[in-house]
């Protein structure tokens, strides 16, 4: 296998898990700017409970993205740096306003007002960062950016992402957020026994799948109307994954109608992922279409192969080192929840 090739597939398993595991704590801010910030203390704490052991650790799936890009194919990573700075730098600002106010509102539980200030920031953001990145990925994804060949950005800093697909693929990227948290957290209901929030993030997770089910069919039709080359990708490449993304999304459905939590986060995980994995597809071998494929953006071999042994190893670090963070705080939750129900009993 040529090494951009394995470069890329990095690059797409990186976006996976920054969506995946990232996504569904963007989520979590989410659901509380659609109930108007006026979700009870109980569903906040759940969703505090839920994300609190990862809630910036996930960031390091992007940081791998970003430096795989930078040094695999630092054509496109300028380029995309020069024709969508003002939305990369907005998703940025949500993310360290998102990460200040998760910090911030645990400190302020003597300061009602305070604290109810920081969570408003904590949706806002968590609300905005998937925005904008979703946004990035549509205009990448229109194949209408005024890039050249040589990555040189030569119209304005708005076209290029304020355009019909770009516009859908943000609120997209929010929706899919939201429906994977609101899968994690009936599980997460389900593990402390709670079943008035089961039932609740239930019917969430009910809803939550079935737009996205229609919007992804929307978005399809939209791809075919302003994206004809990537269209003619997913009729030609992708369209596996797109019948194993529908699937993903009627099995996550019936999973947690049914009650089987585990299997339902896994399907919706997968939804997710096959989506992604199926417009990466779609979409090869350009990286910027039209005019910015992997061959003339990629970096020297010798630099790509650097890369391949370091990022592997930077994995086995880093995976195992999250695993045990969940695993640790995970037993933490459960040791606290059995004292609970000692203690009432």
């Amino acid at each position: 296998m040529e090494p951009e090739t394995i470069i890329l597939l990095q690059m797409l398993a990186s976006l996976t898990l920054y969506c995946v595991l990232g996504g569904a704590d963007f989520g979590a801010g989410i659901w509380e700017f659609n109930t108007a910030f006026q979700a009870s203390e109980k569903e906040r704490q759940l969703i505090h409970r839920a994300i609190g052991p990862v809630w910036e650790a996930n960031h390091v799936w992007l940081i791998f993205l970003l430096v795989l890009t930078a040094n695999g194919f630092p054509t496109a990573f300028a380029a995309l740096s020069r024709a969508l700075w003002l939305p990369l730098w907005l998703a940025l600002v949500g993310i360290v306003f998102r990460g200040a106010a998760f910090a911030f509102r645990s400190h302020a539980a003597e300061a009602p007002r305070q604290q109810q200030l920081w969570e408003i920031v904590f949706a806002v953001a968590s609300t905005a960062a998937p925005f904008f990145l979703g946004a990035s990925v549509g205009a990448v994804a229109s194949g209408k950016l005024a890039v050249t060949s040589e990555g040189r950005f030569d119209a304005d800093f708005l076209t290029g992402w304020l355009s019909p697909l770009p516009i859908f693929t943000a609120f997209f990227a929010v929706g899919m957020c939201a429906y994977l948290a609101a899968f994690y957290l009936t599980r997460e209901a389900a593990q402390i026994g709670d079943h008035e929030s089961i039932a609740l993030w239930r019917q969430r997770s009910l809803t939550a799948g079935i737009w996205m089910q229609i919007l992804a069919l929307v978005g399809l039709v939209l791809v075919a109307i302003e994206s004809p080359r990537l269209w003619e990708g997913f009729r030609l490449r992708s369209w596996p994954l797109v019948v194993a993304a529908l699937i993903c999304g009627v099995f996550s459905l019936w999973a947690v109608g049914r009650s089987k939590f585990t299997w339902a986060v896994f399907a919706a995980a997968a939804t997710v992922a096959t989506v992604l994995w199926g417009w990466g597809a779609a979409q090869y071998p350009a990286l910027i279409p039209p005019t910015v494929t992997v061959e003339s953006a990629k970096a020297p071999d010798t630099v790509l192969w650097a890369m391949i042994w370091g990022t592997g190893a930077g994995v086995l670090i880093v995976a195992p080192s999250l695993g045990y963070l969940l695993m640790t705080f995970k037993r933490a939750n459960q040791h606290r929840r059995g004292h609970t129900e000692r203690s009432t009993t």
